[in-house]
């Protein structure tokens, strides 16, 4: 029988099967030790809860939020941008996300000022994990929570906690509206001294000894002279096509005209009338009147010609005036824009400097943050729960011994009733051999 129970005590471990009944009569041989277990850890988590743990008091207050943003303003913006755009953002009140509002309350800087103010004999760093902030949701409240063994001290701690960052958030506006009106007032400083730099470039170039004024003047007069040359050359022209009409009259006429002509007249010596041939006086004045036409006409076209010679030389001189003006007027237009130019970021530095002072004197933590319900004195310990550890200590205890109870049984591989015979071996069960033990045998044979 040994040698059956040493070959096949155990059949392979892919065909175990356990039924209902095998798992209840488990359950009863180690009930003892489950049950007396299981009472013995929910035993201990009493005494732990009851004598061992201290008391944990919890204490919060509620805060309101009226200036936040569900995402941070980005500072970073196209390159053009106008400078109302930049130096605004130097002006500007600090607008924060509820996140870094969460992320201030449980700031080192904020716990050192609650450690220093309330003499706590603790870290920053431990304080830290003795408080949650968290965001009501859909809202702008924050719920600040603080625990603490003493009840008066949460409450102490969680009202010096609010007070505290009001205050701090007003020092960190102040801080970086000082910074910012600093920085304003040095830029301001230093585009005063560009803007005295480029008025007094403007002023050297301005009296310069052909300067755009002067320029200006010389050009106005040469072009008021060159129209007046073009007139009067309009006007020769016309003149000189009359006097080219005039003179093809007198011409016609004169050719039309007889040079002599002939008249009688008695001769005083012979007393005879002879022909004589005299000069035809029309003839001689139209002859004349051509004359004066044709030197006038000459006279004319040399006009006219020299009028050409000095509209021309007055053209290209006042190309060359044009030139040196649009020159000159550019640079000085260059320069114009800058001195505006500057004069514009001054006054804009000027009026951002007065709105940063402006900001600087508000306070930003009362401002923006509202204690809405201050924190009061807890009136019990939110820690340890007793029963609820009570409750977890009597379901783990169940859970793990019961599971020892199974690996016990499982690891017993030894047979101690018939039944094991039955279940182990598939063997029918012949006899049974009573264990013979010293009272035994004395009843046995009487003695």
């Amino acid at each position: 029988m040994s040698d059956e129970l040493g070959n096949g005590s155990r059949p392979d471990s892919d065909e175990i099967e356990i039924d209902i009944r095998q798992l209840i009569k488990i359950f009863r041989k180690w009930s003892k030790l489950i049950a007396i277990m299981t009472l013995g850890c929910v035993l201990v988590a009493g005494i732990i809860s009851y004598f061992v743990l201290p008391p944990v008091y919890q204490s919060q207050t509620l805060l309101l939020v009226t200036q936040a943003t569900s995402q941070l303003q980005s500072n970073v913006r196209s390159q053009a941008e106008g400078l109302d755009d930049v130096v605004g953002n130097l002006s500007r009140i600090p607008v924060l996300t509820m996140n870094t509002y969460l992320g201030q309350l449980t700031s080192e800087a904020l716990l050192n000022r609650v450690v220093k103010e309330l003499n706590l004999d603790c870290s920053p760093q431990s304080l830290a994990g003795a408080i949650t902030a968290t965001v009501v949701k859909d809202s702008n409240l924050i719920e600040v929570k603080v625990q603490n063994n003493d009840p008066v001290m949460a409450a102490r701690i969680a009202n010096s906690l609010s007070s505290n960052f009001l205050q701090l958030i007003s020092e960190k506006n102040q801080e970086q509206m000082t910074r910012s009106v600093s920085f304003l007032e040095q830029q301001q400083e230093i585009t005063d001294e560009q803007l005295q730099a480029a008025v007094d470039e403007l002023k050297k170039f301005q009296q310069l000894p052909r300067s755009v004024a002067v320029l200006e003047q010389e050009f106005t007069k040469k072009s008021d002279m060159l129209a007046t040359l073009d007139a009067r050359r309009e006007l020769a022209g016309i003149e000189l096509r009359q006097l080219q009409a005039g003179v093809s009259s007198l011409e016609q006429e004169l050719y039309y005209t007889s040079q002599y002509i002939q008249t009688t007249r008695e001769d005083p010596s012979t007393g005879q009338v002879v022909t004589v041939q005299d000069m035809n006086p029309v003839y001689v004045s139209l002859s004349q009147d051509l004359g004066k036409k044709k030197a006038e006409l000459s006279s004319k076209q040399a006009e006219i010609e020299g009028l050409e010679t000095t509209i021309i030389m007055n053209s290209m001189a006042l190309d060359n005036l044009q030139a040196e003006l649009a020159g000159k007027r550019l640079e000085q237009d260059r320069l114009q824009g800058q001195v505006d130019r500057l004069k514009e970021t001054f006054g804009t530095l000027a009026q951002k400097t007065t709105e940063t002072q402006i900001s600087k004197s508000i306070n930003l933590g009362d401002t923006t943050v509202t204690i809405m319900s201050e924190a009061s004195i807890p009136s019990g310990p939110v820690k340890p729960n007793k029963k609820l550890n009570m409750a977890i200590a009597f379901v783990l205890g169940l859970m793990v011994f019961s599971g020892l109870a199974f690996l016990l049984e499982y690891l017993d591989n030894t047979i101690k009733t018939p039944d094991d015979v039955a279940a182990h071996l598939d063997l029918p069960v012949l006899g049974v051999i009573p264990l013979v033990t010293s009272d035994s045998s004395k009843h046995s044979y009487g003695g």
